[in-house]
C-alpha cells in the first residue's frame, strides 16, 4: 500500500478493526528528561515501527492515542509474540521509548496479556 493510501485510508475503531492479537505501547509523556522530548517525537518512532512491520510482514501500526501523561501506540497482527519480536529492537533503540510499558495481548480485549517495561 502506498504512502498516501496509508495516510488517507479510513480506519475502524481499534476495538472493531480486527479480532487479531495486539501490542500496545504506552510511552511516558512526562517523566523522561527534557532532552529526550526535544530530540525525539512520536512520528519518528511510528515511521520506524511501520518500516519494521512492513519489512517483516508481521502486522500493522493502527495509530495512536495522546493522553495527558502518555501516548499509546496500537499495533495488530496474527501473532502478538511475533509482532513484539519484530518491534522490540526498534522500541529498545529509540530514547522516547525508555520506560515504556508494552502490553502483548494474545487475542481480543480481555484476552491473556503480558506486560514488559522497557
Amino acid at each position: 500500500m502506498g504512502y498516501f493510501a496509508r495516510l488517507f485510508r479510513r480506519r475502524q475503531h481499534a476495538a472493531q478493526a480486527s479480532p487479531d492479537q495486539a501490542v500496545l505501547v504506552h510511552l511516558d509523556g512526562t517523566g523522561l528528561p527534557d532532552e529526550i522530548y526535544e530530540q525525539c517525537d512520536v512520528a519518528t518512532i511510528e515511521d520506524l515501527l511501520l518500516d519494521a512491520l512492513t519489512r517483516e510482514g508481521t502486522g500493522e501500526l493502527d495509530g495512536n492515542e495522546f493522553g495527558p501523561s502518555e501516548v499509546i501506540l496500537f499495533m495488530y497482527g496474527k501473532d502478538a509474540e511475533q509482532l513484539f519480536a519484530t518491534v522490540e529492537p526498534v522500541l529498545r533503540s529509540y530514547a522516547l521509548c525508555k520506560g515504556a510499558r508494552v502490553v502483548v495481548r494474545r487475542g481480543p480485549p480481555g484476552a491473556e496479556e503480558r506486560v514488559i517495561v522497557l
